[in-house]
């Protein structure tokens, strides 16, 4: 049995369907990633695995299954329980999801703290440990830190360590790299690349970058217009898809010096 199993799901926001029959499995230890341009549904589909549609939106029909258990039966308790332990989610800017008036080690304790019953001082600890797994130099200085005073970069390496705290089995990425610069976008899919080779995280990346899905993904879902446009392994969909919209995407990416690298 595959650890996700999402079947034939529609997701609407009132009467509009904003993803429709979409399908998809992804085994332990694999990375599969959503690609299309903006609007085309990838977002809405990981949000629903995640349970935080926002907006009233609605999975109205199909079926979610994690390790077996039907995740559209789950009420918000048993929510709790899996959120950023089973699972966790990585947003595009991390920063700004964070309250800027708090300094990064007063919400990451309390985030541990609602995880786990242990004080201040060793939620604190476990933070500054993870962060430096995260390769954040001076774990102690960056939880004394408010958001704005963090670099883009520093700010989703704390997203990650905070969604790697309890080494979920599945890591739900959205655009964890748009919003960085070229460097930093290396330094942070090398680190996700680690995180599915040391403790056999299961990911899905949602990218809008055909480079970076091809990099990492073993398996890569083109979605257009809320649909599954083109799906395959990477070798098909890079050398092999006969899909035009899937060729447009692959003729963005840039080259260089005349050699295109995917």
């Amino acid at each position: 049995m595959a650890m996700l199993e999402v079947n034939n799901i529609t997701v609407s926001y009132g009467n509009d369907p904003a993803v429709r029959n979409f399908s998809m499995t992804l085994e332990e230890g694999k990375i599969c990633s959503l690609v299309g341009e903006s609007g085309s549904g990838k977002t809405t589909v990981i949000r629903a695995i995640f349970g935080l549609l926002p907006g009233g939106g609605k999975v109205t029909a199909g079926d979610i299954y994690f390790e077996g258990n039907h995740l559209l039966t789950y009420d918000k308790k048993q929510w709790r329980k899996i959120r950023g332990t089973e699972m966790s989610m990585i947003f595009q800017d991390t920063g700004a999801m964070m309250n800027p008036t708090r300094k990064v080690g007063a919400a990451y304790a309390e985030y541990i703290r609602t995880h786990e019953k242990i004080s201040g001082a060793e939620a604190a600890r476990k933070g500054i440990a993870m962060l430096e797994r995260m390769r954040l130099p001076s774990g102690d200085n960056v939880m004394q830190s408010y958001p704005f005073q963090l670099s883009g970069g520093m700010r989703q390496r704390v997203g990650i360590a905070m969604g790697m705290t309890y080494q979920p089995k599945l890591l739900l990425a959205d655009e964890p790299t748009s919003a960085l610069d070229v460097t930093t976008q290396a330094q942070i899919v090398r680190q996700m690349m680690e995180l599915k080779e040391n403790y056999g995280t299961s990911i899905i990346l949602v990218t809008h970058n055909l480079g970076i899905a091809a990099y990492m993904a073993d398996h890569i879902i083109v979605m257009k217009d809320g649909v599954i446009e083109d799906q395959g392994d990477r070798n098909h969909i890079l050398y092999h898809s006969e899909n035009a919209y899937t060729h447009k995407l692959l003729d963005a990416v840039p080259s260089i010096g005349g050699t295109r690298y995917v």
